[in-house]
């Protein structure tokens, strides 16, 4: 049997839409690292909640690696030791603090996220942030000073208020990227959220430094899986970029093949073995 290397984003796309894999996804990952290959999920989701998902497919168990923060953080169970760990520096945790800051909530142009492994510091108090923060496992804290901020932190996320015009948003957008954009990594979303993070991450760049630390030199077949925008660098630095047939249709354009099953009937999974193991 072929060995590869599977690269697979989460939600939309390894995960059940409950948050769940089923006993098919699990036993076929278990039967991949047992032919010598390897199944890595490379995900936005934080490294901390990202173990706690490898643990329900036994990746621990089985010495894989994983990715988490869209590749920031990737993490070897077999050593127990991060292949890598980027974060971003303190002295732009205070200048962006300070940048968008006020202490009138209704002063505030824009609200800004911290995120750590552990925590969300946040200018104000937001139910999407507090879900997801949940979801991540994460604590969700308001601040008022920026040296409240005690963890590393990953990514900063600037949310302009409901309603901004889109010149407005772009006018923020421009700022932070002509400000920090030649040392880190600036994104846009939906118009109205800004992300900074460690410069040159993203699936794509993951995919690459697990290659060079498997010393994959072609031994492996490289597949990526995927769903969604962040998965456009995963599928384009792999051998095979597949799609989910749940996937956005610009993501499908572009990928090697589409899934037959979507993500909630084991669309990797049966994918692996009717197509590559052709089990």
């Amino acid at each position: 049997m072929k060995k590869i290397i599977a690269f697979s984003d989460c939600d939309g796309t390894l995960l059940f839409d409950d948050y769940k894999f089923s006993d098919y996804t699990i036993n076929t990952v278990k039967n991949i690292y047992e032919n010598g290959s390897y199944l890595i999920p490379v995900t936005a989701r934080t490294l901390k909640n990202l173990k706690n998902i490898a643990k329900q497919l036994k990746i621990d168990e089985l010495g894989g690696i994983i990715a988490g923060n869209n590749g920031a953080q990737i993490f070897d169970f077999k050593t127990g030791k991060y292949i890598l760990n980027k974060t971003v520096d303190k002295n732009i945790i205070n200048e962006v603090f300070d940048l968008y800051y006020t202490e009138a909530d209704e002063e505030k142009e824009c609200k800004v996220n911290f995120a750590s492994e552990e925590i969300v510091y946040s200018f104000g108090e937001s139910e999407n942030t507090k879900k997801w923060a949940e979801i991540m496992e994460q604590q969700f804290k308001v601040i008022s000073k920026s040296n409240e901020i005690l963890e590393d932190i990953v990514s900063i996320s600037i949310i302009t208020k409901k309603g901004t015009d889109l010149d407005t948003y772009l006018h923020h957008f421009n700022k932070i990227k002509s400000k920090y954009g030649n040392d880190y990594r600036i994104d846009n979303y939906h118009n109205r959220v800004i992300s900074i993070a460690p410069k040159d991450i993203d699936k794509g760049y993951a995919v690459e430094i697990i290659n060079k630390y498997l010393n994959n030199t072609g031994q492996y077949e490289t597949y990526g899986f995927g769903d969604s925008y962040n998965d456009f660098p995963l599928i384009a630095a792999v051998d095979y970029g597949i799609a989910m047939k749940n996937a956005l249709d610009e993501l499908k354009e572009t990928a090697y093949d589409i899934t037959e099953y979507p993500n909630y009937q084991d669309g990797v999974a049966r994918y692996i073995n009717d197509k590559i193991f052709k089990k």
